[in-house]
């Protein structure tokens, strides 16, 4: 056998792939700017895929590349990103300029997945702009208000279950617990179902919801990379994240309740009907689709059910770890309960400046995101990175990061930036608007639902934190260890907490519910 036009054809095949690999990776080189060389395929990447690091690290380690440079180069695997430091230009990027950078880079062909494709933080151009002006109703105060009863209610019997465990079970995986919080109280918003996951851990909700947001999974953080570096394999392998039944499930639920609500007229405080009612504003031809409203619910599902739970855990691990600061948060929560008769109000959550501290604080330390990214749709110039450096044009389809967890962690804006301190923020508007503090972005892109997640911790947070106490048990990793390799934050082996019921006792009500609540 002639073994010579196999070998030439392995040697072109791998000469090809070697090219396809690495034939932007000259890029910030050329232009002299600041980065670390490259390795085919991967960039600078290759730790991150090797869960040897996690993404709040890595993107520490870029950033303090150059502590005098304005912007840093960054490859992600095959993809050349520009990473902003200076405070300026990621203002200019994400507010002042906002007409070159309006979108975030297509994370999901929708194609291969139309749930998630649909949502609004995957929508780019007018179809985005669209749907923002439809949806930003929902998430007002005013509106976020009317849903505070069956957030509470969900809160309650989660607190209640968690102050009556056995004292054989209160050290326990909170991720696990918390998880079927943000399930029930995602199902009872957004879906119009009263579920309690913790009894019946094996509902529908439960499981699918599960299956379609483990976005902290290796598999899900795989099928993200090749979704975003190379979308024609993702297409061509169909790799979706949600599973066509599951898909098929959340839109039937969407479309019968508004079927049912449309047919008899019933009405309930929650996101559908929020969304049915500004149908009826809207022009005729112009309004919300089945479809569309499916894909936005379930929006709650994939950004709320991993992340929120995996962020309440960790304010409940920082608390564990400073006891001083969760006796400081329970002594609030039990002044403005008595100064509120007892009740657990929307508007009583939010006079608890502590408590916001402690979640802003935890934020800062541990953002749900450790970048936010924009991609350029019109060619912009950066000024010089470095004095004596050329000014560098981020041409159209170019994309920028927005370095969040490093800046939350420079030195120059945080004394002591490693150093859990609520205190920072008590009372303290300048660092939440200074352009330093960014967990849930900056500018028209800003998450949407960010009132309604916070929301949803404090009331938890209310609830739990007055009925029990916290601390570290013999399973808890201190200080605090991420995973590697997954995007988002979560502990390294789960978020392992004991629980005790107080021994004070504080009788409150929550305002639109039936039973009163005692600790």
């Amino acid at each position: 056998m002639d073994y010579i036009p196999i070998a030439l054809s392995l040697v072109a095949v791998l000469v090809a792939l070697y090219y396809f690999t690495t034939r932007n990776h000259n890029l910030f080189k050329k232009h002299g700017i600041v980065h670390v060389p490259p390795s085919p395929l991967f960039g600078n990447m290759g730790s991150f895929a090797r869960r040897q690091i996690t993404m709040s690290d890595l993107i520490i380690k870029t950033y303090q590349l150059d502590p005098k440079a304005k912007y840093v180069g960054f490859y992600e695997f095959l993809t050349p990103i520009i990473v902003l430091r200076d405070l300026d230009l990621i203002k200019a990027v994400t507010m002042k300029n906002v007409e070159h950078f309006p979108d975030h880079r297509s994370l999901v062909n929708r194609k291969v997945d139309p749930m998630i494709g649909g949502m609004l933080f995957m929508l780019n151009g007018d179809h985005w702009k669209d749907h923002r002006n439809m949806l930003s109703p929902t998430f007002s105060s005013s509106k976020i208000k009317t849903m505070f009863r069956l957030m509470s209610e969900c809160a309650s019997r989660f607190a209640e279950h968690l102050s009556n465990l056995p004292e054989e079970k209160r050290e326990t995986e909170m991720k696990s617990l918390l998880t079927k919080y943000t399930n029930d109280m995602i199902a009872s918003c957004v879906y119009s179902v009263s579920i309690d996951s913790i009894k019946e851990p094996n509902n529908v909700f439960y499981e699918y919801g599960k299956l379609s947001t483990s976005t902290t999974s290796f598999k899900w953080s795989l099928k993200l990379l090749v979704h975003r570096n190379v979308p024609w394999l993702a297409e061509l392998l169909q790799l979706n994240f949600v599973d066509s039944r599951i898909a098929k499930f959340f839109y039937n639920q969407v479309a019968e309740t508004v079927e049912t609500r449309q047919r008899t007229g019933a009405r309930r405080s929650d996101i559908l009907q929020l969304f049915m009612d500004n149908n009826k504003k809207r022009e005729p031809g112009k309004e919300m689709t089945v479809q569309e409203m499916a894909n936005h619910a379930f929006s709650f599902f994939f950004g709320g059910f991993d992340s929120v739970a995996s962020q309440t855990c960790i304010v409940a691990h920082l608390l564990a770890e400073n006891p001083d600061v969760q006796e400081r948060v329970q002594q609030e929560i039990d002044e403005t309960l008595e100064n509120n008769n007892g009740e657990l109000t929307y508007d009583a959550i939010h006079e608890m400046k502590y408590l916001v501290a402690v979640i802003n604080e935890t934020l800062r330390l541990y953002p749900i995101g450790s970048f936010i990214d924009r991609m350029c749709v019109k060619d912009f110039e950066l000024p010089p990175a470095r004095p004596g450096d050329k000014p560098f044009i981020v041409k159209a389809g170019m994309n920028v990061w927005i370095p969040v967890s490093a800046i939350h962690q420079d030195p120059k804006y945080y004394k002591n930036p490693l150093k859990f301190d609520p205190d920072r923020f008590y009372e303290n508007k300048t660092i939440t608007n200074s352009g330093t503090f960014l967990p849930f972005g900056l500018g028209p892109r800003m998450c949407i639902g960010n009132r309604f997640a916070l929301t949803e911790m404090k009331v938890l947070l209310c609830h739990v934190l007055a009925k029990c106490n916290i601390k570290l048990a013999s399973r808890t990793i201190t200080p605090l260890q991420l995973k590697k390799g997954v995007f988002n934050a979560t502990g390294r082996n789960g978020f392992w907490l004991a629980v005790e019921p107080r021994k004070s006792s504080y009788c409150f009500s929550t305002v639109s519910a039936s039973a009163v609540s005692c600790n």
